[in-house]
């Protein structure tokens, strides 16, 4: 014990202090691997590898995404390092009161699934459940291992950006684009590492603007800049009409803001004026690039010829009007649902998340649902730093164009790990220090 003492003592550590690290350890390694899976393991990626992720059969376990796996046991080691569980649960109760708002509703959404709903148990678990276990253990991991998991989320999105270009300008693709377990070939859109374009699509847009709103702070003002542009051309390969078109409004919007206050005679710094210097000309000049080269032509194609897509969130407010009223307050037969998709023309998904909650599970369990996953929005926005606000409802309207959190999705996970990390709050100055 003496000679252990003295070895922390040696490394600069207290014995107390090395005790708390080593303790610690496991939680770091955990949490880590769940962000690294949780962005690295696509749904196409694990249909790519033969797992009935999505698809009818398979094993139970392949219906959960590795990220979710690694969450919660990175939480069950959270859990055995403190000790009183008692005294952890008051600090949740305290602090996350919209934390427990969510998942009391989450857990009343499941048991309806379970007793009267028969769709299948493991789909929320994924879409809610990892966003509250990521939400607990990420700002709760030692603050150099959540520095190291944001230097992975800066490169994991640098990659996935070079990565979608590159598919565009070669047509290959990392993996192939399937829904409903068919493989879709006529679209140009790229696949990446994050799998499906659309899921791209958002998590670009939602990073772009974390970076615009002072996220990444772990990167100079430069390097911070340069992933900025790296992703607005990102956002053209993966073709994410509405996520484009929000994202350059909530940019402007920012702009102006920013713009007014400094006529207002706000102070504001030398790194972020030379930032904007060089982001408006390149900018400018990408865009000419862009449109002179052809590269635009596709994405720009994409509002004048969707293939039925603006039409198809037309016709779903004529699908939720057949639904008997009884069933449309109880939720309605799964199949029946399915079925009315085929014959509307929509069997890929009810473009709306908020619709498709309401259809298929019913207004009488969605509307407290919406409430709970609005009080645990709230909490996300008070665990982060100011401007998170602005993110949280970009991801939300970018999430009302498509099926999104109404299905089986990695998006809210992979949304929040970006804001709880990139926004982090600054740490408390200690007293004594300046």
């Amino acid at each position: 014990m003496a000679v252990s003492a003295s070895a922390s003592r040696i490394n600069g550590l207290t014995p107390r202090r090395a005790r708390a690290r080593a303790a610690t350890w496991p939680v770091t390694l955990l949490a880590f691997a769940s962000v690294a899976a949780l962005f690295f393991i696509s749904n196409l990626t694990m249909a790519a590898l033969g797992l009935a992720y999505e698809t009818a059969g398979g094993a139970q376990w392949e219906k959960i995404a590795p990220g979710t796996y690694f969450a919660f046991a990175a939480l069950l080691a959270l859990l055995a390092t403190r000790p009183s569980l008692a005294a952890f649960a008051d600090e949740i109760v305290r602090r996350h009161k919209g934390l427990i708002v969510f998942f009391l509703c989450w857990l009343a959404l499941f048991i309806y699934i379970v007793k009267f709903h028969g769709s299948p148990l493991t789909a929320t678990f994924d879409t809610f459940l990892l966003p509250m276990a990521l939400f607990l253990v990420l700002p709760r991991t030692p603050g150099p291992a959540q520095r190291r998991m944001v230097l992975f989320l800066h490169a994991f999105m640098a990659l996935n950006a070079l990565l979608g270009m590159a598919e565009f300008a070669t047509g290959f693709r990392l993996t192939p684009i399937v829904a409903q377990g068919l493989e879709i070939t006529s679209d140009y859109r790229s696949t990446a590492l994050l799998g499906h374009p659309l899921n791209n699509a958002a998590m670009v847009a939602c990073y772009a603007l974390i970076l615009l709103l002072g996220g990444g702070r772990d990167l100079s003002p430069g390097w911070r800049t340069a992933a900025l542009l790296l992703q607005l051309p990102a956002l053209a390969v993966f073709g994410g009409r509405f996520a484009t078109v929000a994202f350059l409004g909530f940019a402007a919007v920012i702009a102006v803001r920013h713009g007014a206050q400094i006529l207002a005679g706000r102070k504001f710094s030398q790194n972020a004026a030379a930032a904007m210097l060089v982001i408006l000309p390149l900018t400018i000049v990408g865009v000419i690039l862009a449109f002179t080269e052809g590269f635009l032509d596709k994405f720009l194609m994409r509002f004048v010829e969707d293939e039925g897509s603006a039409a198809s969130r037309l016709i779903m407010f004529d699908l939720v009007g057949k639904i008997p009223f009884h069933d449309l307050l109880i939720g309605a037969n799964p199949d029946v649902v399915a079925t009315l998709q085929r014959t509307e023309g929509i069997a890929f998904g009810i473009e709306s998340f908020w619709v498709g909650f309401i259809a298929y599970y019913g207004i009488l369990i969605s509307v407290p649902f919406f409430v709970g996953l609005i009080a645990f929005l709230v909490s996300l926005a008070r665990q982060t730093s100011r401007g998170s606000a602005w993110a949280i409802l970009l991801f939300i309207l970018i999430c009302s164009t498509s099926a999104s959190l109404s299905g089986k999705t990695m998006s809210f996970g992979q949304f929040v790990a970006m804001l709880l990390l990139l926004m982090r709050p600054l740490p408390a100055p200690q007293p004594g220090r300046a």
